[in-house]
C-alpha cells in the first residue's frame, strides 16, 4: 500500500496551527526573558547600593552629593569632596576609571564594573566610561536619608516625577512613570528600582506607577534638603 503523504490542505492546516501557537507563545517567552534580565539587573543594582551603604559606614560617605558641603571631606580629590552632574561622572570616580589601566587602580567599592551596564547597554573599554555604558540613574543629595527612597533606577525610567523635597504621601499616587527615556535597558517593558536600603525589584510596565515605585509609603524629605536624580 502506497504512503500518499500529506496533502496540500493538510500541510496548510499544520502551518496555520504552528502560526497560531507562535503568536500565542512568543509574547510569553519574550516576557519571561525580559523578566529574567530585569531580575539579574536587580541583583546587580542591589550589590552596588549595599556596597555603597557598607563602605559609607566604614570610611566615608560615598553617596553622590549636590554641593561640596554635603560631603564629609574637604579634599576634592576624594569622592565625598566632589559634586556630580551625571551618574556617569559619579561612577567614573567611584570605580576610579582614570587609573584602571595602571598599577594604582583603587575603586571605592568591590563590585564588578560590568554591573554598570547590561541588556543592550554596551560594555566599556578598560580605562573608559561614557554615557553609553551606564545603565543607571542614581539619586544625589540623599546620603542622610533612610531606605524609603529609590536610590538606583534603570535609565529607561523617567525620574522627573520622583520625590525630591517635602512631605509626600505616595500611597495613592497612580501617576505612571514613563518608560523608554532611553531605549535600553528594557525600553517600555519595565524597569529596575533599588531602594536606598538595598531592596530591589524588577517592575513590569503595569507596576511602574509612583505608588508602586514607593511601595505606597509616605516620603518625608527634611526641610532644606533637596534630592536630584542624576541621569547618565
Amino acid at each position: 500500500m502506497k504512503n500518499k503523504g500529506f496533502t496540500l490542505v493538510e500541510l496548510l492546516v499544520v502551518i496555520a496551527i504552528l502560526g497560531i501557537l507562535m503568536v500565542a507563545l512568543v509574547p510569553n517567552i519574550m516576557g519571561a526573558i525580559a523578566k529574567a534580565q530585569m531580575q539579574t539587573m536587580a541583583k546587580q543594582g542591589a550589590d552596588i547600593v549595599n556596597a555603597l551603604n557598607t563602605e559609607s559606614l566604614r570610611d566615608q560617605d560615598l553617596w553622590p552629593h549636590l554641593t561640596e558641603k554635603d560631603g564629609l571631606s574637604d579634599d576634592t580629590d576624594e569622592i565625598s569632596g566632589n559634586t556630580y552632574g551625571t551618574s556617569t561622572e559619579y561612577f567614573k570616580k567611584l570605580f576610579d576609571i582614570e587609573n584602571q589601566n595602571g598599577g594604582n587602580w583603587r575603586p571605592y567599592i568591590d563590585v564588578k564594573l560590568d554591573f554598570l551596564w547590561g541588556n543592550g547597554v554596551p560594555s566599556a573599554q578598560p580605562g573608559s566610561l561614557d554615557q553609553r555604558n551606564v545603565a543607571w540613574t542614581i539619586v544625589a543629595g540623599a546620603s542622610s536619608m533612610g531606605g524609603e527612597i529609590p536610590a538606583l533606577i534603570t535609565r529607561n525610567a523617567d525620574t522627573s516625577s520622583f520625590v525630591t523635597s517635602g512631605n509626600n504621601d505616595m500611597s495613592k499616587n497612580k501617576n505612571e512613570v514613563p518608560l523608554e527615556k532611553y531605549p535600553n535597558p528594557f525600553g517600555k517593558k519595565g524597569c529596575v528600582v533599588v531602594m536606598k536600603d538595598g531592596s530591589a525589584s524588577a517592575r513590569p510596565s503595569r507596576e511602574c506607577r509612583l505608588c508602586d515605585i514607593y511601595s505606597k509609603r509616605t516620603v518625608n524629605i527634611p526641610d532644606g534638603m533637596q534630592l536630584k536624580y542624576l541621569e547618565p
